[in-house]
């Protein structure tokens, strides 16, 4: 296994619990329609998944942590809502089929490393059918906060791509956090266009002042 891939199979194994267990999508809800089709990467315990087929979308949530998507079917029995999810890693999956909506939420900051990071941006873009649309909420850099100045310069001092630092765990480092550059935010949001576009202020994985970015954008018809 690559360098690249087992730093993301790390999350078969990492209990995330963030600070603020939902990000809000409520600017979503105008763009949905009943009967669409609709790809949550990273679901985790499906809570957006499960609010997206509120809306009576179609939905399907892929995680690769198994004990999140235990808890995601577990939900989805109670509320009754038309939401499928399964356990696996996004990059391996090669027939999951085209989407109107695609949602990433927290999920690119997980792949510190470049390769993978772009992999997963060219992959997620195959499900977006054309006219479709992608949405994107994630952390985007900032180096005039004390809290992650000096944490950047720690994992530019390691060698790491920019923007990555370590995120503290019991008994050392849980994983490596990617916060993304504008550079890196208009490659993201480069193959479509844009919706809207809100950055906004926030708080991280153990509650420290942050900021991210909420992209929506439209693939073109042709596609």
């Amino acid at each position: 296994m690559s360098k690249e891939a087992s730093e993301y199979a790390r999350w078969r194994c990492i209990d995330y619990r963030p600070t603020l267990p939902d990000i809000p999508v409520d600017n979503l809800a105008s763009y949905l329609r009943r009967g669409q089709r609709a790809l949550e990467i990273g679901c985790n315990r499906g809570r957006t998944a499960m609010w997206l087929g509120s809306h009576g979308l179609d939905v399907l949530g892929i995680d690769i942590n198994a004990d999140a998507i235990s808890q995601a079917r577990a939900s989805v029995n109670i509320s009754n809502v038309k939401t499928h999810f399964i356990e696996g890693d996004f990059l391996d999956q090669t027939d999951l089929g085209k989407f109107d909506l695609v949602v990433m939420i927290r999920v690119l900051t997980c792949f510190s490393q470049l390769k993978c990071w772009r992999a997963l941006l060219a992959r997620s873009f195959e499900c977006v059918a054309g006219g479709g649309l992608i949405y994107i909420h994630d952390f985007i850099a900032s180096p005039e906060n004390d809290s992650y100045r000096e944490r950047y310069r720690e994992g530019a001092r390691r060698g790491w791509r920019p923007g990555n630092f370590a995120v503290p765990g019991r008994g050392g480092m849980l994983f490596i956090a990617h916060h993304h550059s504008r550079e890196e935010l208009n490659e993201i949001m480069s193959p479509y266009e844009k919706v809207f576009l809100n950055i906004h202020d926030s708080l991280s994985l153990n509650g420290n002042a942050c900021r991210m970015f909420e992209f929506l954008g439209e693939r073109d018809t042709t596609a």
